[in-house]
């Protein structure tokens, strides 16, 4: 099920739009699902899954920057569409990492082209590994995966934004890094592997992600992490 989320303080706006969603030609209703929010608290507080957000800039008394900010702390693997009349935001937008900004008065002529870009974008990013965990093999959403940490025998896998927060696996880390290395993930220490798409700052005293969870970075490997860390962000903005 692919999750789409509307978020603007005009209840009838919302409405409409999701309407419009709903008669596109690209979407299913037996796999796709929209759900209206008109407060953005309850966004950020919203513990399911979003895949595709098409959020308004205008509020009320909150700006929806601030709100994308917010939310990248703990969901960097969501679609954002800002929704708005503001487009003099664009800049600030690209912090966000926004996929699109699609101007109210334009919906007739730009929404559909826009759903379907940004659901081939879903579609690249909902990627799972099968590992055993638990004595059982289980399909680990890779977008939710933040990071892995080696403990003694097993590793320990730490998720966001899912039904699951922590699974456990016997695959060596080793394994795990070879499997993972196309995927956006780094090996910043002996005893754990990062997410890309979750790493906030990444220096030779150690890592920090968007979370706030801090990890031991090598000092060892800390420039070549540091170079691969720059080139996936580079690959990311492009």
């Amino acid at each position: 099920m692919l999750h789409i989320v509307l978020c603007d303080d005009d209840a009838a706006f919302t409405a409409d739009l999701a309407q419009r969603i709903e008669a596109l030609p690209a979407f299913s209703p037996r796999s796709m699902r929209v759900r209206c929010l008109t407060d953005p608290a309850a966004l950020l507080a919203d513990e399911e899954p979003c895949d595709l957000l098409l959020l308004d800039i205008d509020l009320g008394q909150c700006n929806g920057i601030e709100v994308a900010r917010t939310l990248r702390r703990t969901r960097p693997d969501t679609v954002l569409i800002f929704v708005t009349n503001y487009k003099e935001y664009a800049p600030e937008g690209y912090e966000v990492n926004a996929f699109r900004y699609l101007a109210k008065g334009e919906l007739d002529g730009k929404l559909e082209a826009y759903f379907e870009d940004a659901l081939a974008i879903c579609c690249a990013r909902r990627q799972t590994v099968e590992l055993v965990c638990g004595g059982e093999p289980v399909a680990v959403p890779l977008p939710a995966l933040m990071y892995i940490e080696s403990r003694g025998r097993d590793r320990h896998l730490h998720l966001q934004g899912g039904p699951r927060s922590h699974l456990v696996t016997h695959t060596t880390l080793t394994q795990l890094e070879e499997l993972l290395r196309d995927q956006g993930f780094l090996r910043l220490h002996k005893s754990y592997l990062v997410n890309m798409a979750y790493l906030d700052t990444l220096q030779s005293t150690g890592a920090r992600l968007t979370d706030g969870t801090a990890l031991p970075v090598s000092t060892r490997s800390y420039r070549v992490s540091k170079q691969r860390f720059l080139a996936w962000k580079g690959r990311q903005v492009c």
